[in-house]
């Protein structure tokens, strides 16, 4: 193999650099929350950081996936309900959210469903909306754009590392100051919920 031919083949097997267009929005608690802009959006895209002590991986994904528990992790939500049960790390879901007068509730299907690592040690949750899977209701503005994902890992016997990453599109008419707290609030209120909830637990 020539030089150049080297050359290129390393140059191929690198990765290609991750988007580091992160900003810091808030550090508090051991939580933090990032935020950046994304093409073709006015809405930013929202990274939550944070990592749950006295626990293990599947614990904490227990609780991403109690849906009937919902309003005790997600902030400003109701009406959580199972749609349909694939198995145990993989449903459909319906949820609401309240907004702020005079600003119309959403409401969003969701498919989400937990890919392992081969060990076992970290497992990737996949958020896709199915805005048509059930008739639209009244008065409230179904979520029609979004993906995410959540991320864990456990770090050692005790410790789950979990990272919380969504955009999407709220739709409607909304107000920038209401759109751009919600991608600060919402992610920062939902780890301090599920660390609160891995507590409960432990107890």
């Amino acid at each position: 193999m020539s030089i150049i031919n080297f050359i290129i083949a390393v140059f191929l097997l690198i990765p290609p650099p991750e988007n580091h267009n992160w900003q810091l929005q808030k550090d508090k608690s051991g939580i933090k929350v990032y935020t950046r802009e994304v093409e073709g959006s006015s809405f930013k895209e929202f990274k939550a950081l944070t990592i749950i002590a006295n626990s293990r991986l599947t614990r904490v994904l227990d609780i991403i996936f109690d849906v009937k528990n919902y309003d005790r992790l997600f902030p400003d939500c109701s009406d959580q309900k199972m749609l349909k049960e694939i198995s145990k790390y993989h449903n459909i879901q319906y949820l609401r959210v309240h907004t702020p007068w005079p600003v119309s509730d959403r409401d969003n299907v969701t498919e989400l469903q937990a890919h392992f690592s081969k060990d076992s040690s970290s497992v990737q949750v996949c958020i896709k909306l199915l805005p048509d899977y059930i008739e639209k209701k009244e008065g409230l503005v179904r979520l029609r754009e979004g993906n995410g994902f959540w991320k864990l890992k456990q770090l050692d016997n005790n410790r789950v590392e979990v990272i919380y990453q969504y955009h999407s599109n709220p739709g409607g008419s909304i107000p920038s100051w209401l759109a751009n707290s919600f991608v600060i609030k919402h992610p920062y209120k939902t780890l301090q919920n599920l660390k609160e909830r891995v507590l409960e637990n432990n107890q």
